[in-house]
């Protein structure tokens, strides 16, 4: 499973890398296209378009990285006098919860990029899939690293480690 975990984290790094790049292009489309609309009366008539686009792709990105890190929000308003295995059983349902996220995501995504391909943006005729296409992406990342996770916890779960 570390050997999994390795590649599956160095495969992502790729993607986060693509996330960065994509959101410095972001910033530097969407200045100009402010600095031309109101310097010079003009305008980039595609920036709002792919800064869309890039938006979407960072989004649902970012949302990967927030089940690899562990970063959604928890509930820990209950006390933690109560046992360890509750805890650790909050934690599977949240693993099985983010695992079924993904396959929805992978599904429906996969769906809406397919009937994405029969349009096109208005500015720059890209197939409007491109919008979709993050989902199923997005969805199996977080479907493998929730199966990692899930492997962790169910090893704390049948070994009594304290959560």
């Amino acid at each position: 499973m570390e050997q999994f975990k390795k590649i599956l984290d160095a495969l992502f790094v790729w993607v986060l890398k693509l996330a960065m790049l994509m959101l410095m292009a972001m910033v530097v489309i969407v200045f100009f296209n402010v600095v031309l609309r109101y310097g010079f009366n003009s305008g980039i008539h595609w920036a709002e378009e792919i800064s869309l686009v890039i938006v979407i792709w960072f989004t649902f990105i970012s949302m990967a990285l927030g089940v690899k890190e562990n970063l959604h929000i928890n509930v820990s308003v209950l006390p933690r006098k109560l046992p360890a295995k509750f805890f650790l059983s909050l934690d599977v349902l949240k693993d099985l919860l983010e695992m079924l996220i993904g396959f929805v995501m992978i599904i429906y995504g996969w769906r809406l990029t397919l009937n994405g391909a029969k349009s096109f943006l208005p500015a720059t005729q890209i197939p409007n899939s491109i919008n979709y296409l993050v989902l199923p992406i997005a969805g199996i990342f977080i479907i493998l690293y929730a199966v990692i996770y899930l492997t962790e916890d169910l090893k704390k779960f049948k070994g009594g480690v304290q959560a």
